[in-house]
């Protein structure tokens, strides 16, 4: 490898890495909010206080479970992102929350319309972050690796209808769960895909540059 694809490669995983940390920062603050969050760290946040398991080790498991399909028929979709998604946003967001009780966040955060205030902010962070995360190309959650793998078995049916139904899925087993969906986290399921991508389209820095 090259000094200079040495260099790149360092750089997009340094930002791989911060994206993902900011990511479960963003998520984190979401969840002290309880305004709702992504589908898949919802139903994880909802399946783990069922089992009494902290977020970050019932999350690791199941990222661990999803891995084994990818790595055996979607390598394409893997690299060191995968790797820091799969273990360092959970454990973020354990260790953050562990921070906002230290500092006794929620009660800064009392009221309703404080916390959709403080809610817009922390939702542009995420969509941000993971924008970035995407935009790098050095792989993709197994969570959002899956549903990528059987969109291209299934070509009759739009990737866009398949992903609908992988998050209404993971929503639905919170729900069952928690007894609850909050309203961001039906939102997100409509709209986040198209958000995010939407950023990476108009953010000069996420895309790549042309090739002379």
């Amino acid at each position: 490898m090259k000094n200079r694809d040495i260099v790149g490669f360092s750089k997009r995983t340094l930002l791989t890495l911060v994206s993902v940390l900011f990511m479960g920062i963003s998520l984190s603050v979401l969840k002290l909010l309880d305004l709702g969050m992504d589908s898949f760290t919802y139903m994880n946040v909802s399946i783990a206080n069922k089992a009494g398991w902290s977020l970050g080790n019932w999350q690791l498991c199941l990222n661990i479970v999803m891995f084994i399909p990818v790595i055996l028929w979607g390598r394409k979709h893997l690299g060191i992102g995968t790797i820091f998604n799969m273990v360092l946003v959970g454990y973020t967001v354990d260790f953050c929350t562990w921070i906002w009780e230290l500092v006794d966040l929620k009660a800064m955060l009392d009221g309703q319309v404080v916390r959709y205030i403080v809610m817009l902010p922390v939702l542009v962070v995420f969509i941000f972050a993971a924008a970035v995360y995407m935009s790098t190309d050095l792989g993709t959650a197994p969570f959002d690796a899956l549903p990528m793998m059987i969109s291209e078995k299934i070509s009759k049916v739009s990737f866009k209808v398949i992903r609908f139904i992988w998050d209404l899925t993971a929503v639905a087993i919170g729900f069952v769960l928690s007894g609850k969906v909050p309203v961001v986290t039906i939102l997100m399921v409509v709209f986040l895909g198209q958000t995010i991508a939407f950023v990476r389209k108009n953010m000069k820095i996420l895309n790549k540059p042309a090739h002379n």
